[in-house]
């Protein structure tokens, strides 16, 4: 009986900890959809950008140049705008 009593709550947890990772991912595809995404062994990512279009990655920092500078840096983004 109290092994249910713990084992409800954690799984409980384990779910909404799921949801909530699932959640992140789609807005970072909404927010980036169309943009194509650089592969560093045949293209080298160079970023030069005229018009700051901020970013915010997974790892908590602005990329000033975009979605693409993010992907270049091996970066999901999570937001439109500074971090």
């Amino acid at each position: 009986m109290a092994t249910s009593k713990i084992v409800a709550p954690l799984c409980l947890m384990v779910l909404v900890f799921c949801l909530s990772l699932s959640m992140v991912k789609s807005q970072s595809y909404g927010v980036c959809a169309g943009a194509a995404r650089p592969d560093p062994e045949t293209i080298p990512c160079t970023i030069n950008c005229l018009v700051a279009d901020p970013v915010c990655g997974t790892d908590g920092v602005t990329y000033t140049c975009g979605c693409y500078d993010a992907f270049c840096h091996g970066v999901e983004v999570v937001k439109k705008g500074e971090c």
